[in-house]
């Protein structure tokens, strides 16, 4: 299953969020379809954070490989770069940390991180509405005085 975009996230919970008062009985029921909807898409961000969270490991050895100079030229070629200057191993995780190409793996993987986030958030909510639907049914039994 392809994860939803964060944005698409927001905008299918706005949609969600809202709650028919006029009838609770129908809205207990939508429970159900919306958690497994978000469970879903909790998956599949979370195996897509993974997956670019193995990405940037990858990566990160052969760019620390790159940074120590121990790439031979099949391998740049591959990647199509240059040879890197002599550094000192101490200023090696600066380059890594500052690298381009891992910077990129690692926004991608933060976007699903934070679309996880979203999603626990949402069904953190959708398991305390069932108590909010009981609770707004016994109000209203109480106002027409029905304790």
């Amino acid at each position: 299953m392809q994860p939803a975009s964060l944005e698409t996230l927001i905008d299918m919970w706005d949609g969600d969020a809202n709650v028919n008062m006029t009838d609770p009985g129908a809205e207990l029921i939508r429970i159900p379809v919306i958690h497994a909807k978000y469970v879903r898409q909790l998956s599949a961000h979370s195996l897509s954070s993974k997956k670019w969270g193995m990405e940037i490991s990858k990566l990160r050895k052969i760019k620390w490989e790159y940074y120590n100079g121990r790439l031979d030229s099949d391998d740049l070629k591959k990647y199509g770069w240059e040879p890197f200057k002599f550094l000192l191993k101490s200023d090696i995780s600066v380059y890594i940390d500052a690298d381009e190409d891992l910077l990129k793996l690692q926004t991608k993987k933060a976007v699903h991180d934070e679309a996880v986030q979203f999603c626990n958030a949402v069904l953190k909510e959708l398991n305390n509405r069932t108590w909010q639907l009981k609770e707004y049914m016994s109000w209203e039994k109480f106002i027409q005085g029905q304790h």
